[in-house]
């Protein structure tokens, strides 16, 4: 459990880490030309350790098969990345479903579909079958803009056998750190180019490796939590590293909106501060895919909403399970009415008080940081666990800045 005290007058720098949407899926890669490339600026959080824990655990049961059946593997959605791993190395995956956040339902029906279209035969069972029976299509549509289809296929098809052929993937996802993985499979020797109308085309080659490491881009959504944070404490001013500053461009919009005090001072760095917070101004915010503002900041956003001066109106476009962290601002004090799974509003200002709440999940429980350091009081927040998964070194960040947090039994 955290608990967090009212925490006022926040100043210092805070250093971003590297991202863990694009780590996970390079280290997933990375399996895929034998880890020859050392990988640089991964964060240090749970998800990465249970990753390559899976790795050595589904490598190890069969010869003739990858298998992800077992409990570990249904613990963080992203054990699907190893998918394309399995189908490289033995040609066969089995696997039981992974879990992740509670955000919605996230069915794999776009996973599924691409990875049939690229020659995959899905059987399901006691549990599902992915084998190789087939080339790939010279032309696949996604069936959505769906960031995980998007990575495990590139990373299926930058280094498939016997092709002679480009293949374009129409409908993709754009995201900084789908970017950042194609960077890596061209280091590893890949030939993926990205079109500016949401196209990659790929044309198939042996591993061949370019260079001996590989950098992680910097965690854009950990620097707009940040970002969120020094202009939510009071009196306070932060000033925020390793970021990409190119990549928050729908978050500043939605900032001068708002009336947030900040300045991009280099390509790497934004101060923030939270002196013009008696006259933040409510607005609407709509989740879009990049370079559309992120899912994953909603519930950050929506947690700042509680300050904002009338009816913030929130559209969260992607997910239908993303507003359980609401329920849980209300815990608080805050003034919430859900629409419905897609719409909220919040009413503000509130003044927020301390109490129990829960992490529903990754970024639900960012949200719960973020209103415990504003809320008057003693915020004690559960399954922090969860927080732990995507945000490194998160207590010794907070406190370093002047946060008055502690982590408890």
């Amino acid at each position: 459990m955290f608990k967090i005290s009212y925490s006022p007058n926040l100043k210092g720098e805070v250093y971003i880490s590297g991202s863990k949407n694009a780590a996970l899926p390079i280290l997933a890669a990375n399996y895929v030309v034998d880890s020859q490339i050392q990988l640089e600026n991964m964060p240090d959080i749970s998800d990465i350790h249970n990753m390559k824990r899976l790795y050595e655990e589904a490598y190890t049961v069969s010869k003739e098969y990858f298998d992800l059946t077992g409990q570990l593997a249904t613990k963080f959605r992203a054990s699907i990345l190893l998918i394309p791993v399995g189908l490289k190395k033995f040609g066969e995956v089995r696997f039981v479903g992974s879990g992740g956040c509670k955000i919605g339902k996230r069915p794999l029906d776009t996973f599924d579909d691409a990875l049939q279209k690229a020659g995959v035969r899905i059987e399901q069972g006691a549990f599902k079958t992915f084998k190789v029976v087939g080339k790939p299509k010279k032309n696949i549509m996604l069936q959505e803009f769906s960031v995980t289809a998007t990575e495990a296929l590139i990373t299926y098809l930058a280094f498939l056998d016997d092709v002679d052929y480009d293949i374009t993937v129409y409908q993709v996802a754009t995201e900084p750190h789908v970017k950042n993985l194609i960077d890596f499979l061209n280091a590893a020797g890949a030939k993926i180019t990205m079109g500016l109308d949401h196209t990659i085309t790929i044309s198939p080659s042996k591993i061949n490796i370019q260079q001996t490491s590989f950098e992680i881009i910097s965690d854009y959504i950990e620097a707009g939590t940040y970002f969120a944070i020094g202009a939510g404490a009071d009196n306070s001013e932060l000033t925020i590293k390793n970021v990409n500053v190119d990549d928050l461009s729908a978050m500043y919009n939605i900032a001068d909106k708002i009336g947030i005090n900040f300045k991009i001072i280099d390509k790497h760095t934004i101060t923030v501060n939270s002196y013009n917070k008696p006259n933040y101004k409510a607005t609407k915010f709509e989740v879009r895919i990049f370079p559309g503002f992120p899912s994953d900041l909603q519930s950050i956003f929506g947690a700042l909403a509680t300050q904002f001066n009338g009816v913030t109106k929130i559209f969260e476009t992607l997910y239908e399970g993303r507003f359980g962290y609401l329920n849980e601002l209300e815990n608080l004090g805050g003034k919430i009415e859900i629409l419905n799974p897609h719409q909220a509003l919040v009413i503000g200002p509130s003044k927020l008080h301390g109490g129990y709440v829960s992490s529903t999940d990754l970024r639900g429980g960012g949200a719960m940081v973020l209103a415990g350091i504003m809320a008057e009081g003693e915020t004690s927040i559960m399954n922090e666990e969860i927080i732990a998964r995507g945000y490194a070194d998160i207590l010794n960040k907070l406190k370093k800045i002047g946060v008055k947090i502690e982590q408890v039994a």
